[in-house]
């Protein structure tokens, strides 16, 4: 069977070079709530709470593999941004589809999610904290980019 797009977890030595505590279990990958959701439901594999104003930096301990002319797209759940005004801190994540297991890393997902609000917000391990999307993508006559990834987030164009 070939493998067109799906999840992996991350090893545990990729979690703890990344900072992981070694007593996280890494959990659930993202799935979808219904059969005609877009998004599979990203979870947070730690207990926090966000004060008003505040942000952090969640690992997913997971990675992605899609076809070369795919990438990921990751968003805030709408429950979030309505109850609380959360955000992700980059508006919206693109995972491209060379990030997977890359020479520099594994290809770990993180999401930054920051509390614009006035309330603060607590998380419990396990709470859907943004959802991923698969989607094709298109490129333009003459394209001539090369070259391959070697890195983590934003390694591209360096």
């Amino acid at each position: 069977m070939t493998k067109t797009r799906g999840f992996e977890h991350i090893s545990q030595k990729q979690w703890e070079n990344d900072g992981g505590d070694s007593d996280v279990q890494l959990i659930n990958l993202p799935e979808r709530g219904t059969s005609s959701a877009a998004g599979y439901d990203v979870v947070s594999p730690i207990s926090f709470t966000l004060e008003a104003g505040d942000e952090i930096k969640i690992p997913t301990g997971f990675k992605a593999y899609m076809l070369s002319d795919e990438c990921i797209f990751f968003y805030p759940r709408s429950g979030l941004g309505f109850k609380f005004y959360i955000r992700l801190a980059n508006t919206v994540g693109v995972g491209d589809s060379d990030y997977y297991n890359n020479s520099g890393n594994e290809g770990h997902y993180w999401v930054k999610i920051r509390n614009e609000g006035s309330e603060k917000m607590s998380v419990e391990a396990g709470d859907r904290i943004a959802q991923a999307i698969f989607q094709k993508y298109l490129t333009v006559d003459g394209d001539v980019a090369e070259g391959r990834r070697v890195g983590g987030l934003g390694s591209t164009g360096n």
